[in-house]
């Protein structure tokens, strides 16, 4: 005699849906992450305890890199940097072993004063930036130009070796 097993239900806790949306998803899968730091994991209860979200905000003491466009223009590459409140004396531009270098520090220091407030903040980073140059070219035809937060840097290419077209023939 066959016995037939009765229908256990299930809590709605234990159910997972089919999430769709590539959001929900990572939401998903960052509350999972933290259920194992917290309870399988050796460390897991020590560092849950400083929780940190997955897509957090960069805060002040954060690394700054600064947006660089790279392109090639009547015959020259053009690298143009955002420097925005810096200013030319606090950037540097060279070449280093075949790559163009940028680097700089930048300081932003702000003061309010009121009547029974006062505030001061200040921010200090260095970045550093490399961009491998292609063979050929002359650094010393480099001329570089600095004007409302943006740097442009020209480097002229060397010559391209003319293309011709010649048909051989098929034996």
């Amino acid at each position: 005699m066959s016995e037939k097993k009765a229908d256990v239900p299930v809590k709605a806790s234990e159910v997972r849906p089919v999430l769709r949306e590539p959001f929900k998803m990572l939401e998903a899968m960052e509350q999972e992450m933290s259920r194992l730091w917290r309870e399988g994991w050796p460390f897991g209860p020590w560092l849950a305890a400083r929780p940190r979200r997955l897509f957090e905000a960069p805060t002040m003491g954060a690394v700054w890199v600064p947006q660089m466009d790279v392109y090639e223009k009547d015959g020259k590459l053009v690298v143009k940097a955002e420097l925005p409140g810096m200013k030319k004396e606090d950037v540097e531009v060279t070449v280093e072993e075949g790559d163009l270098v940028i680097k700089g520090e930048r300081k932003t220091e702000s003061e309010v004063k009121q009547e029974d407030y006062y505030r001061s903040e200040r921010s200090y980073g260095s970045f550093y930036r490399r961009v491998p140059l292609p063979e050929g070219v002359d650094p010393e035809k480099a001329t570089a130009t600095y004007a409302d937060g943006i740097l442009e840097i020209d480097v002229p290419l060397p010559a391209k070796p003319k293309q011709t077209e010649r048909k051989i023939p098929v034996a």
